[in-house]
């Protein structure tokens, strides 16, 4: 049940997930029609955010659901004096979703209730904001414990189940986030060297169905179609984002922007494998037509027409449009990035050693073979590698939902946003009106609203 929740149109796959985590940086757009959507422009492309919004609202209640969830199965194994190795290997797997979900939280809310107790009565839950400081100590708790319980590689029959690899990696997300440097490195630093994962697929592969739980997949949530249930076993990512208008592939909602189109270097194959043009022909002869609404579409969740072809698959009903593409949240390549930025700011010469060789191997990767692009990063300039290793972020990791949060923590989003975002209020959303209304003011709003 958790695994499927993690589907969900508000926590992953939907517009609110796509708006909270995607719409807000400047390299994503609301995208669809003008008028579809209009008061999640205005929400989240000019950040005129409201405590009553739906989205906001969503999103509390649906990581809120799946922390009680975690929470019910935690206190039923407290009271089971002969926990099985198995039983243990699911108590790491929830308490990993714990983390996640607190860590949605935190980055969206800052401090929030922390409930780590099943809640028997609605009163119970009914506690003041924690600080910050008080949630990532729970997150780190949770993710340490999965971390000594979750096994390093399942077997084919439970692809895509959490591992060890998923939550180390996660763990250094949460370090990142916080400008951790010391322990971000040291976690990225053991998933690397435990040789699990690699670079080896190619970049303009590793979106299709054939680069599913790839070799450096670490966490994704998997997705499947069902002529007759598509939308309980699969997804509406790609719906959400496909490509609208006569083609009618989806919604046309998270767009990539013109900033991030022109924001990749001379040649770089990365930006054909992320960005579909209006009025381009795609390699499977599919043509976008020039009457689409949106410039740009997300190749990243593009349902192939090989795909979309095979038996059993009803791509043309309502509600099947890709339902069957994993959702990402996590690649090696993003480790092996935090691995660099880290080691350029703890600094000195071993250190810039070690982040130049690890943007190399993204580099390296990224050129598909190609030596007369992208060149080889050769800066020992801690300021000038800096700004190489957050480019190669934003490129690499292009319309994967972690730009605004990076440039959050950089300090660099009123610099980049513009004056629309106004820097000690709009890090945060507002914890949702109907939330505090419940709590009969027990919850107190964020600054500014």
């Amino acid at each position: 049940n958790m695994y499927a929740k993690l589907r969900g149109f508000h926590l992953t796959s939907g517009n609110t997930a796509l708006a909270i985590h995607g719409m807000r940086s400047e390299d994503a757009e609301k995208g669809s029609t003008l008028s579809d959507g209009a008061a999640t422009g205005k929400m989240f492309d000019d950040f005129e955010y409201l405590a009553s919004n739906g989205m906001i609202k969503s999103y509390w209640n649906e990581n809120y659901s799946l922390i009680h969830k975690v929470n019910d199965l935690l206190d039923e194994m407290s009271q089971n004096p002969s926990l099985t190795e198995g039983d243990l290997v699911n108590k790491g797997e929830a308490l990993f979703v714990r983390a996640f979900c607190y860590f949605n939280l935190v980055r969206a809310f800052g401090e929030v209730p922390l409930i780590d107790f099943k809640v028997y009565d609605a009163a119970e839950a009914n506690v003041p904001k924690s600080s910050v400081a008080k949630i990532y100590e729970l997150i780190d708790s949770d993710l340490t414990e999965a971390e000594n319980s979750l096994p390093r590689t399942w077997e084919k029959l439970y692809i895509g189940r959490l591992t060890w690899g998923a939550a180390r990696s996660l763990h250094a997300r949460t370090y990142m986030m916080r400008n951790d440097w010391g322990n971000m490195k040291a976690a990225a630093e053991e998933v690397i060297n435990s040789g699990l994962y690699n670079l080896k697929t190619p970049y303009d592969k590793i979106f299709t169905e054939d680069g599913e739980n790839s070799s450096e997949s670490v966490f994704e949530v998997q997705c499947e179609h069902n002529i007759y249930y598509g939308r309980e076993i699969g997804s509406q990512y790609a719906q959400v984002q496909g490509i609208r208008g006569p083609l009618d592939y989806g919604w046309g909602f998270n767009t990539p922007s013109k900033a991030l189109y022109e924001a990749y270097e001379a040649g770089d194959p990365r930006k054909a494998a992320t960005i579909m043009e209006r009025g381009a022909t795609l390699e499977d002869g599919v043509k976008i037509p020039s009457g689409a609404p949106n410039a740009y579409y997300n190749k990243k969740v593009y349902p192939w027409l090989a795909e979309q072809t095979k038996p059993n698959r009803n791509f043309n009903s309502y509600w099947y449009f890709g339902a069957w593409i994993n959702i990402r949240l996590m690649r090696y390549a993003d480790v092996v990035l935090m691995n660099a930025e880290a080691a350029n700011e703890i600094g000195g010469e071993k250190m810039i050693d070690e982040a130049l060789e690890k943007l190399e191997m993204v580099r390296n990767r990224a050129r598909g073979g190609n030596p007369d692009i992208l060149p080889k990063v050769t800066t020992r300039n801690q300021a000038e590698l800096r700004d190489k290793i957050r480019f190669e972020r934003r490129i690499e990791l292009a319309m994967e939902h972690e730009r605004y949060f990076d440039i959050v923590r950089w300090g660099i989003a009123g610099d980049v946003l513009g004056t629309k975002w106004i820097p000690g209020k709009h890090e945060l959303f507002p914890i949702p009106q109907e939330q505090i209304d419940l709590s009969n003011h027990i919850l107190t709003q964020n600054p500014g609203y």
